[in-house]
């Protein structure tokens, strides 16, 4: 998961919140980053009041791209800037797809959390679209236009909370819980809800927080598990509060996806009030991907090669 990580940025300091998250990530050896920027083509009509032309806006996110690109350098980080004119959900899924990125790690703003989801914001198109792990940051700093930026300073990863539920597809995010565990030194707890007697599940989680401890611990990762009752997002972002938890890696499930999320899912209501980083796996998508990829192991074994005569 963290080999090669996508970070779409807009220019704004709040996007680049996502780089003190991720910084220590970018120092794992053979981790490299992918800075994208969009340019959109703005409407004709749009174009004569506005302060620069076409071009000027492109070389500007050029600059803009190159300036983090030579501070991330300098900091040892194996980067690379990209600007492309395009619609920003596509280009950035588009850019994932091309430099087989294994994660994107974006912001999205805290003054209206995640509210925006309804609204079509540019997280939310790329978590209904995306196939690979999404992190999500929320920035609770307001930034006035003409303020001096701050570097982006490393925040520790030391306490993950995985949230499994009573499907088999919760479990889609604990490889790479297992892979961000080992990369930084963090402990994991593995949080079953057990939902009131009357809903429609009544603890079946149990046996799955049993399954994940145990792959955990075989990798020598400190973990403990907890079991609480009551409504699964409360619970979840209740347990990340009382165990100081610094991120929340969960997955949402592929039959709904984030289409939901209008709705009221455990995801989005979890990803609105967090304070700290969530982690999300699709997990039908993740179970295709993981089928294709042994697919192709085995099609590149020696024992499946056609034999030359």
């Amino acid at each position: 998961m963290l080999e090669r990580i996508l970070v779409p940025l807009d220019g704004s300091e709040i996007a680049e919140a996502i780089l003190a998250q991720v910084i220590r990530l970018l120092r794992i050896q053979d981790a490299s980053v992918t800075l994208f920027r969009a340019v959109p083509i703005p409407a004709q009509s749009g174009l004569e009041g506005a302060p620069f032309g076409f071009a000027d806006l492109k070389s500007e996110a050029e600059k803009y791209i190159s300036a983090l690109e030579s501070d991330l350098l300098k900091e040892g980080v194996k980067v690379q800037g990209i600007v492309r004119v395009c619609g920003e959900v596509s280009g950035i899924l588009e850019a994932a797809r091309q430099h087989s990125s294994t994660l994107i790690a974006m912001a999205t703003h805290g003054r209206t959390g995640l509210s925006r989801f309804v609204f079509g914001s540019v997280t939310e198109g790329v978590l209904r679209a995306c196939d690979i792990p999404v992190l999500v940051v929320r920035s609770f700093q307001e930034v006035a236009a003409s303020a001096i930026r701050t570097p982006a300073r490393e925040v520790p990863i030391r306490r993950i909370l995985m949230p499994v539920d009573d499907t088999k597809d919760s479990l889609a995010v604990l490889p790479h819980v297992r892979a961000l565990a080992r990369a930084v030194g963090a402990s994991v707890m593995v949080l079953g809800v057990v939902e009131p007697v009357g809903r429609k599940s009544q603890g079946g989680s149990d046996p799955l927080v049993r399954i994940a401890v145990n792959e955990l611990t075989r990798n020598d990762i400190a973990v403990d598990p907890l079991v609480r009752l009551g409504d699964p997002a409360s619970e979840i972002l209740d347990a990340c509060r009382t165990h100081d938890a610094d991120l929340v890696a969960m997955t949402t499930h592929g039959r709904r996806g984030l289409s939901r999320l209008v709705m009221g899912s455990v995801t989005e209501k979890v990803l609105r009030a967090s304070t700290v980083p969530v982690l999300v796996v699709h997990g039908k998508r993740a179970g295709r991907l993981e089928d294709e990829k042994r697919r192709e192991e085995r099609s590149d074994s020696p024992a499946q090669r056609p034999a030359r005569h």
